[in-house]
């Protein structure tokens, strides 16, 4: 039996025009969805690396504020010039050069600066990611239910807690001198993103060939920034990484760097 027209379901039909239209808008839909997140997530990227790099100079605008209240209050004398018990004039001081030298004891002189700063999280670059989220100045976690949420800057783990490196030879009388900076320098056979311990070098000032300093990838694309001891912080490349170490006043130039890893 010939069933009527109107019953016919024909399963070889075309699209029709209207059908067809629609297909078409969708996928150029999607073709600029993917171009425009092509654009977007790159320039967005961006902004938030800026954004990072900001907050970085941000915290060592504060380090250097805290250092500057420290030698206010000690003969103007930054922590890693003061021995860990002093007394002048029936009063006392109290410092971290006793440390210097001592490489796994670099965290020291960052946590002598503990009611300058009060939050450890000042002494993290934003874009360092591998640090230890420390909350508290602390050595060790307290005992019982009041260290359950306290993460130490101290301890065995201590050069784990912070991304700026240390200036030994910063000086108030000397403004050009280096204080602190970002970690992420390689120098001849060095390179802190593979220390595992901390180190103490010396860069000098005489730059040759590998022996030149220069910034890792890891933090800010090849750059990083410097916190002088007058309290400025600069935005620095290899060039002018050599150049403020050239122009300090200080004989060695020697960094106490935290871990890498």
């Amino acid at each position: 039996m010939k069933v009527p027209n109107k019953f016919n379901i024909s399963l070889n039909r075309g699209f029709s025009m209207v059908e067809l239209l629609v297909v078409v808008a969708v996928v150029f839909c999607l073709l600029v969805l993917v171009v425009g997140l092509g654009i977007l997530l790159p320039s967005l990227a961006k902004a938030k690396a800026k954004a990072q790099r900001i907050s970085c100079v941000n915290n060592l605008k504060q380090i250097g504020v805290a250092t500057r209240i420290y030698a206010t209050d000690n003969q103007d004398r930054v922590p890693w010039q003061v021995p860990a018990e002093e007394r002048i004039g029936g009063r006392g001081y109290s410092g971290t050069a006793d440390s210097l030298g001592k490489f796994e004891e670099n965290w020291k002189h960052w946590q002598s600066l503990s009611n300058e700063l009060s939050n450890p999280k000042v002494l993290r670059c934003p874009r360092d990611a591998n640090r230890n989220q420390a909350n508290s100045f602390v050595t060790k976690k307290p005992i019982g239910a009041a260290g359950n949420t306290i993460v130490p800057f101290g301890g065995d783990n201590g050069n784990l807690s912070f991304s700026y490196f240390v200036g030994s030879e910063a000086d108030e009388a000397k403004p050009n001198n280096i204080l602190s900076g970002d970690r992420n320098i390689a120098f001849g056979q060095y390179d802190n993103d593979l220390d595992s311990k901390g180190e103490i070098k010396k860069l000098g000032k005489k730059f040759t060939g590998k022996n030149r300093p220069m910034w890792t990838e890891s933090l800010h694309e090849n750059q990083g920034d410097i916190l002088l001891s007058d309290s400025s912080v600069q935005q620095s490349s290899d060039s002018k990484l050599a150049q403020y170490l050239i122009d300090s006043s200080a004989n060695d130039n020697e960094i106490l760097f935290p871990r890498g890893l």
